[in-house]
C-alpha cells in the first residue's frame, strides 16, 4: 500500500475535518474528497484511518456488504449535501439540502436505479403547481442532474446518468446578438458616460473600457470584475482558474494590442486592492449591468433591450463565425470560452442571409466544376 499523505485536513472556514487524497495508482489515481463530520482532530484523525483503509479496500475490489446495497435517495442526498458543504458557502449548501429535501418529499426513499422518466415528470408538474418558475425548475434538475453524478462515481453503480435525458427550459429569451451598427452607438454612448463622469463616479469612469474589455475578451462580467494585476495578468495573457469561471474550466485569453491598450489605461490608476477595475467597493460591480451605466446606455443609444452581458455574447458569436475562416480552430475558440463541450461554442453560431447566399454560391460552384 502506498506512503499516506499527511492526515486529515481542516476546512478554515467552517472548521470541520475532510478527508482530501489521492487513492490508486495511475493512470487510475483518482481524488477522494469526504467530509468526516468533526471539528475534533483526534476523531478526525481515527475517522480519516477508517476513510482511508475503506477507500483502498474499494480500490482492491474489496466491498463491505454496506455499500453492496441499492443506494436511496435520501443516502445520496445525504453524502451530496455532506460533500458541497466543505465547498461552497452555507448559503448555496443550505438551499440546495432544501431543494433536495422537496424532491425526496415528492419521490419518497426510493432507490436511484429505479429513478425514471415518470419521477422526472412527476417532480416537474409538482414544481409547476407551486408555482416555481421555469428557471428554478432548471435549477432543480440541475442539481438532481450533479447529485446522481456524484453518486454514481462514488459508489460505482454502473448505471448512466437519468437527467442527462432532460432538457431544460429556456429561459434566457432576452440574449442577442449586436448588429455592427449597434456596437457603434453602444461604444458612442460608453464614452460619452465616461467623460461626463465625475472623480466620485466611481463605476462611471470606467463605462467605455468595461465595454471595450467585454467585446475584446468575450468575458462574463463577473469574470472582468474578479481580474487580479498580479493573479490573472500575465505578459501574454489572461488565465482565469477552474473555480473562477462558469464552467469550471481553466479560461486562457491572449492579450492583443487592443486589449493591451486598455489595461495600460488602467494600470495608471491601479490601487493597493490590486483589481484591474478598482472600484472603492467591490459591491458596485453588482450594479454595472443593471444599474447606472446600462440605464445611461439605454438612454443615448435607444437600444431598449441592452445588458451587458449581451457584449459577452456578441464577442463569441463574431469570433466563432469569423474567427474559425482566418485559420483558428474551433478548440482555440473553446479554450478562450472556456468551454469544454463543442455544442455550447456551436450555439453563438447565429445565420446570416448573406452568409447563406456566400455558402450556397460555393456549393453551386463546385456543383458546376463537376464533369458533365
Amino acid at each position: 500500500m502506498p506512503r499516506r499523505r499527511e492526515g486529515p485536513v481542516k476546512n478554515k472556514q467552517t472548521g470541520y475535518f475532510f478527508f482530501d487524497e489521492y487513492i490508486g495508482f495511475p493512470p487510475d489515481k483518482k481524488r477522494i474528497r469526504i467530509s468526516l463530520r468533526t471539528k475534533d482532530p483526534a476523531k478526525a484523525q481515527w475517522l480519516w484511518e477508517q476513510e482511508y483503509k475503506r477507500q483502498w479496500s474499494r480500490y482492491y475490489g474489496i466491498e463491505s456488504k454496506k455499500h453492496s446495497q441499492p443506494i436511496k435517495f435520501f443516502q445520496a442526498r445525504k453524502e451530496y449535501v455532506d460533500y458541497e458543504r466543505d465547498i461552497k458557502k452555507i448559503k448555496e449548501w443550505k438551499l440546495y439540502e432544501a431543494r433536495l429535501q422537496i424532491i425526496g418529499d415528492v419521490w419518497g426513499n426510493i432507490s436511484l436505479k429505479e429513478i425514471s422518466h415518470d419521477h422526472f415528470v412527476k417532480l416537474d408538474k409538482y414544481l409547476k403547481s407551486e408555482k416555481r418558475s421555469e428557471k428554478t425548475i432548471n435549477h432543480y434538475f440541475t442539481l438532481l442532474k450533479t447529485l446522481f453524478n456524484y453518486s454514481i462515481k462514488k459508489h460505482k453503480l454502473g448505471i448512466e446518468n437519468p437527467v442527462n435525458e432532460i432538457k431544460p427550459y429556456v429561459t434566457d429569451r432576452k440574449r442577442r446578438e449586436y448588429t455592427p451598427e449597434e456596437i457603434s452607438r453602444i461604444l458612442k454612448a460608453a464614452d460619452r458616460i465616461e467623460k461626463e463622469a465625475s472623480s466620485r463616479g466611481y463605476i462611471m469612469r470606467y463605462a467605455k473600457r468595461i465595454t471595450l474589455m467585454l467585446l475584446y475578451t468575450a468575458m462574463r462580467p463577473g469574470e472582468l470584475f474578479k481580474l487580479k494585476w498580479d493573479k490573472h495578468i500575465n505578459d501574454d495573457k489572461i488565465v482565469l482558474e477552474r473555480s473562477e469561471t462558469k464552467q469550471k474550466k481553466e479560461k486562457v485569453i491572449p492579450i492583443t494590442d487592443s486589449i493591451r491598450k486598455v489595461l495600460e489605461s488602467l494600470q495608471k490608476e491601479k490601487d493597493k486592492s490590486g483589481y484591474v477595475f478598482p472600484f472603492q467597493s467591490r459591491t458596485n460591480r453588482n450594479s454595472v449591468w443593471t444599474g447606472d451605466i446600462a440605464k445611461k446606455i439605454r438612454k443615448y443609444t435607444g437600444i431598449k433591450d441592452f445588458l451587458f452581458y449581451n457584449l459577452k455574447h456578441t464577442a463569441a458569436s463574431i469570433m466563432v463565425s469569423q474567427a474559425l475562416g482566418r485559420g483558428a480552430s474551433i478548440s482555440d475558440v473553446m479554450k478562450i470560452l472556456g468551454h469544454s463541450q463543442i455544442d455550447t461554442t456551436m450555439q453563438y453560431v447565429h445565420s446570416d442571409f448573406s452568409r447563406m447566399k456566400k455558402a450556397m454560391s460555393a456549393l453551386e460552384d463546385a456543383v458546376d466544376r463537376l464533369p458533365s
